[in-house]
């Protein structure tokens, strides 16, 4: 799915008081300007997601996205799989030990 400005902004003013809109867009946009920074838009609305309303959680996101922004988008768009306590999670680990030979945890 493309990601476009327009989706960006709505967002932004969905999400967040109009007196924040600005301080709140150019913080997603310190996002996009280094050229390994990919997929700008996209990366934009999964921290949007994630950030869930707040600045500080945006500013986080925004970190993390500046690292590998693989991340935020797997966390916005896959949250069932990057859960770490899900059920099949936690049976793959299980499975995983057994055959190494290796008792799992009885908490696990």
């Amino acid at each position: 799915m493309t990601h476009s400005r327009d989706q960006v902004v709505a967002s932004v003013e969905e999400t967040f008081p109009k007196n924040s809109w600005a301080r709140v867009l150019d913080l997603l946009d310190s996002y996009g300007v280094e050229p390994y920074e990919r997929e700008r838009e996209r990366v934009q609305v999964a921290i949007l997601k994630l950030g869930a309303g707040s600045q500080a959680k945006l500013r986080e996101y925004v970190a993390v996205a500046k690292r590998d922004y693989r991340d935020v988008l797997f966390w916005a768009e896959y949250p069932e799989e990057s859960r770490l306590g899900t059920p099949e999670r936690i049976e793959r680990v299980r499975k995983m030990l057994e055959k190494f030979g290796i008792e799992p945890p009885k908490d696990l």
